[in-house]
């Protein structure tokens, strides 16, 4: 069964991350990972040539308000995205 997921006012805090919705301000840093090869690809999507499309996927990630920044404290920079989704798969009732 799928909840509606909505992380707007979610934020969690280990000793070394924070994780919390993003921010348009995050774009420089979301786009400086998200632009090395090989990370996006390892998630399965490939990894941004432009920061246009960095400000796109944001704002989508902002707008479906299920996708957490995750901020490195000691330098209070966003390296990385997590990301909870409604299941793809079918119900355990229907297999």
């Amino acid at each position: 069964m799928d909840f509606p997921i909505d992380l707007t006012n979610t934020c969690i805090e280990t000793e070394r991350l924070t994780l919390r919705p993003f921010r348009q301000s995050d774009l420089d840093d979301f786009f400086a990972y998200a632009s090395v090869e090989g990370v996006g690809e390892a998630a399965g999507w490939p990894h941004h040539t432009s920061k246009e499309i960095s400000q796109m996927v944001l704002d989508d990630f902002i707008n479906e308000k299920n996708i957490l920044a995750v901020v490195y404290k000691a330098s209070g920079r966003v390296v990385g995205s997590l990301g909870l989704h409604k299941t793809t798969l079918p119900a355990v009732k229907d297999m």
